[in-house]
């Protein structure tokens, strides 16, 4: 087979069948930034793969020396189309019009769910400054409510939203845990990457990968949040403010909110901190995963040239 072909059924593969094992792998998030990695190395490997095998079979198609016997075929078949005189020449057109505009929808699908998400959070976070009261906590403002909640949106500039039942149900300590928690998510750029997760699922749902990221990347996420306020105000806090923070009631579009996803895994995982020899083992797994990410399809392209 030729590197295009090989690349094309690595990334298909990916596409349809690392979902299942990486949720495996990644489900009980001992290191969950690690986790993330592998998840984002797998969409863009997964991405890139079919970008190079597409390119590379269009160049052997245009040179008209293709390396490979079925795209030869393919080739010659689709060639033939021009001898039949101008019909076969529209139908070569219509062929190339098609590739084009089908290319074309997805990525402008993408784009398109991409900055409607991004104009609904700059809208979101500019309504939370104008509709709560500041504090004097920076970019953190108040709004007046019995429904306790916390939660970040990324916007111009960032918001860090908290409720007026959030301030009387938790403590001074659980309180700051909750806020770092959502500062954590800015610093990371956690809003901005769901976003551009759950505009590829969106726009591209019949794939499995991508609403599979978006479900475990987000679990995740909030995973690496917790750790970077645990380290700063240790896990009682954080655990009190986030069982103290637990509704069924979620804040819907695209804001992260401090106990809305995997509040149990979360707290299971906060009450006990894993001990080193699993965190080790999972480290390991996931570095020996990504390593064969990146690296498979240089072999790949190595032995198919072979």
């Amino acid at each position: 087979m030729t590197a295009a072909l090989c690349l094309l059924g690595y990334s298909a593969a990916l596409v349809w069948f690392a979902p299942a094992a990486l949720r495996h792998v990644t489900r009980r998030g001992l290191s969950p930034r690690l986790a993330v990695t592998v998840w984002l190395a797998t969409i863009a490997v997964a991405v890139g793969g079919w970008t190079v095998g597409f390119a590379g079979i269009l160049r052997d198609v245009l040179s008209h020396h293709p390396v490979h016997p079925v795209l030869g075929l393919c080739t010659d078949a689709v060639l033939a189309l021009h001898h039949l005189g101008w019909g076969g020449d529209v139908a070569l057109a219509a062929i190339g019009l098609c590739c084009g505009a089908v290319s074309f929808i997805m990525v402008r699908r993408i784009v398109n769910a991409l900055q409607r998400l991004w104009r609904r959070s700059v809208e979101h976070a500019h309504a939370a400054y104008i509709l709560g009261s500041p504090t004097h906590r920076p970019d953190v403002v108040m709004v007046r409510t019995n429904h306790a909640a916390a939660y970040c949106v990324a916007g111009r500039p960032d918001a860090i939203v908290v409720t007026s039942g959030a301030v009387q149900a938790l403590s001074e300590p659980e309180l700051a845990a909750v806020l770092d928690h959502e500062r954590a998510h800015l610093a990371g750029r956690h809003p901005q990457l769901m976003m551009l997760l759950r505009a590829f699922a969106a726009s591209l749902p019949a794939l499995p990968l991508f609403p599979a990221a978006v479900a475990a990347v987000g679990r995740l996420v909030e995973m690496c949040a917790d750790d970077s306020a645990a380290r700063r105000h240790g896990r009682g806090p954080l655990l009190g403010g986030l069982v103290a923070l637990a509704d069924p009631a979620h804040t819907g579009g695209p804001a992260l909110a401090a106990a809305d996803t995997a509040v149990v895994a979360r707290a299971e995982r906060l009450a006990a901190p894993p001990r080193r020899g699993p965190l080790v083992r999972e480290q390991v797994l996931l570095s020996a995963i990504l390593a064969a990410l990146v690296l498979s399809p240089v072999g790949l392209a190595l032995i198919c040239h072979a």
